[in-house]
């Protein structure tokens, strides 16, 4: 429990530090600022390396990286006590041969990543959901090897290799400021039932998005389904394409609007997709029978419900608000960043379903998700983000003695600067994979976020 209490400390030193900072990185002139202002109003923790970075850059080479860690103890509750640290480690590259060679729209992206640290969820706990969301099994992993090539003036963007469906699909960028896997990022009761390509296990695949306006973005994908990619001992280094193992098929239509910063209204955001698995799967209550196919739906929506002023973006330019899908794309993708949304001060709400109705085949038949984002709530913390959450995640009935899996989560992110966060976080866990008999789990955690 030392280095428990030691975390606790140098987290407590760090964010007295970003209250007495009082928003030093928010809006200061660098020329009017001390050192150390200097330093946190800059994107990166690295900066721009005496300018060879955005040399680069301007060459059509662009570098990101970002680690974050999660410290986690359970006080009470859960099969036993303990406490443990995850972190991950993310490498990205992009290639923009636009510039390089002028060959308009087209782009690659690679990625690396590096895991540490063991699960609360897995050793203490025992539930579902894992409590620290960068926590996965494994050590490294290659990732993304992705060709992307934008058409019509950014309004068609293709992609082809080795991708993430997670991305892209089931996704809202609000579930950024929560630490619980429930919602790291999707919602996490799909990648239960199925192979869906995420955070660092990526596989072939092919998808198109198309954005005939600000307001609608329709994205389709195929994947090829084959679970044994994910195994550690690959590292993301198995290449093999086996179509027997069939594919994912998934689509997704969203709806947004008043996301631009001249918008007078609330913004918002509505999103409805669904998937087909073309693969196998082992029966829950008859381990030797199979059934083939497998299709799920789910439904987003989040609206702000209270808005302030738009505060100045200081983050990287492809992560602004209302930035097309085929400018992301052309930047490295992280599971993981340290960057603050564009949003304007206030209170947002928002929703998730998701539902997998074949009983026989799926662990998680329904997931239902809500919560409430409050960005600016403390004086002179604009880009401070609170956070309250409720996820439940609905066991089959063919698994018995597991019914429903329930956590509630508060947090307060703390950013420090354009590529420093820190986020005190407490979680509730209510039947511990659905079980009775597991004790309620009360979950202390700290995450911490840099992007170098």
């Amino acid at each position: 429990m030392i280095w428990w209490k030691c975390g606790i400390l140098i987290v407590g030193f760090l964010v007295s530090m970003a209250m007495a900072e009082n928003s030093a990185a928010q809006n200061v002139p660098v020329q009017a600022s001390s050192p150390r202002q200097s330093w946190l109003s800059q994107q990166t923790a690295t900066g721009d390396w005496g300018g060879i970075r955005n040399t680069l850059k301007n060459k059509g080479l662009t570098i990101a990286s970002n680690f974050t860690t999660d410290l986690a103890t359970n006080p009470s509750g859960g099969e036993k006590r303990g406490s443990t640290y995850a972190g991950f480690l993310s490498a990205g590259l992009a290639l923009n041969f636009e510039k390089l060679a002028d060959l308009q729209g087209l782009s690659l992206n690679l990625s690396g990543y590096w895991l540490s640290g063991r699960s609360l969820s897995e050793k203490y706990i025992g539930n579902l959901f894992g409590v620290q969301e960068i926590s996965a099994p494994g050590t490294y992993y290659f990732g993304q090897l992705n060709l992307s090539q934008s058409l019509f003036n950014d309004t068609l963007t293709i992609e082809a290799g080795r991708l993430f469906a997670a991305d892209v699909f089931a996704t809202n960028p609000l579930w950024g400021y929560y630490v619980n896997g429930g919602i790291n990022i999707n919602l996490n009761s799909i990648p239960v039932n199925i192979f869906f390509p995420e955070f660092q296990v990526a596989a072939w695949g092919a998808r198109a998005a198309y954005q005939p306006a600000k307001e609608w973005h329709f994205i389709a994908g195929i994947y090829n389904a084959d679970p044994s990619v994910a195994g550690t001992n690959k590292h993301g280094l198995d290449f093999s394409l086996d179509t027997s193992k069939g594919a994912l098929a998934i689509g997704q239509v969203t709806y947004q609007h008043h996301q631009a910063r001249e918008a007078d209204g609330l913004p918002g955001r509505i999103s409805l997709g669904g998937y087909y698995e073309s693969n196998k799967f082992s029966i829950l209550n008859n381990p030797s029978g199979q059934s083939w196919g497998n299709y799920g739906g789910y439904f987003i929506i989040d609206q702000m419900i209270y808005r302030g002023s738009w505060p100045e973006y200081n983050g990287p330019s492809h992560l602004r608000s209302g930035a097309s899908h085929a400018e992301r794309a052309k930047h490295p993708y992280q599971p993981q960043s340290a960057s603050a949304l564009d949003r304007p001060y206030g209170l947002t709400a928002w929703f998730g379903l998701y539902a997998a109705p074949k009983e026989s085949i799926n662990k998680q038949m329904l997931q239902l998700a809500g919560g409430l984002v409050y960005q600016g709530l403390l004086p002179n913390r604009d880009r401070d983000v609170t956070a309250l959450g409720i996820v439940s995640g609905k066991f089959s009935n063919q698994l018995k003695g597991q019914g429903t899996e329930t956590f509630v989560e508060f947090n307060h992110r703390f950013q420090v600067s354009p590529w420093f966060y820190v986020t005190p976080d407490i979680q509730y866990i209510i039947n511990p994979n659905g079980s009775s008999h597991i004790p309620n789990a009360l979950v202390l955690a700290m995450e911490v976020s840099v992007n170098f």
